[in-house]
């Protein structure tokens, strides 16, 4: 089995990041009426544009080494949006803190964040691959929203990273009943059928993708200090 190699967090660094779904539609001119029919096959797939901000000689050789081992396009890379790490719900929880009753914060100046969703849930019912919607558990109860239209989540079968593309756009706004449970429209379709019970990464959310081609994350190199960089991706939907 190929292996998958992750991008690593403390690297999420960029200064530009496009990371949205495109759609590709098999189409046909419409010569009296102008543009295009689309009458399929039609697909969407995560193709993210990434540019790294300048990195010094610290770490630039460590990057370097990390896309050599990768191969180029051949190679697997696990990767998230690093715009949207958490759900949007937790962004605006942790913009402002709690103190406790007697007006006190920790020693280091900070305070606590209280209610937020957790970082991960699960998949309540099963679900066939191609469905535009699921049911999800183990959120806090009564909240509207909860999931909110452009969050972003990963399903793992079984707990456990799959090694084909497993991410998702929420479409629709998701509150929760009085048991924590609710229903997300999603694009793009189920990769794969999931089962009740698989866990749904809410936190960190990433998936599975190819460089796009073999001149991907060329360090232009400003002897012998920094270097920049950038790369971009297509999902592995071949795995699939």
């Amino acid at each position: 089995m190929t292996e998958v190699y992750e991008y690593p967090r403390e690297w999420y660094q960029f200064t530009n990041v496009r990371f949205q779904l495109r759609a590709m539609s098999q189409t046909s001119p419409r010569p009296w009426a102008g543009g295009n029919s689309a009458y399929g096959p039609h697909a969407q797939l995560w193709m993210p544009k990434l540019t790294s901000i300048q990195q010094d000689i610290d770490v630039w050789p460590q990057m370097d080494a990390f896309f050599s081992r990768l191969g180029g396009q051949a190679g697997l890379i696990r990767i998230g949006d690093a715009s949207r790490l958490i759900p949007q719900y937790n962004r605006e929880r942790q913009a402002t803190t709690s103190v406790w009753s007697d007006g006190t914060m920790f020693t280091d100046g900070t305070g606590f964040v209280d209610g937020l969703i957790p970082p991960t849930c699960h998949v309540l019912a099963a679900a066939s691959r191609g469905a535009t919607s699921i049911v999800l558990g183990g959120l806090p109860a009564s909240l509207v929203p909860a999931l909110r239209r452009g969050d972003l989540f990963e399903i793992r079968p079984n707990g456990i990273p799959a090694d084909f593309p497993h991410l998702y756009q929420v479409m629709v706004n998701g509150p929760t009943n009085a048991d924590g449970e609710t229903g997300v429209e999603i694009r793009p379709p189920l990769r794969a059928d999931i089962a009740a019970g698989d866990q749904v990464v809410l936190d960190h959310p990433t998936s599975v993708f190819h460089l796009i081609d073999d001149s991907q994350a060329e360090m232009e190199i400003n002897a012998p200090i920094t270097a920049n960089f950038g790369f971009s991706l297509i999902e592995a939907i071949e795995r699939i």
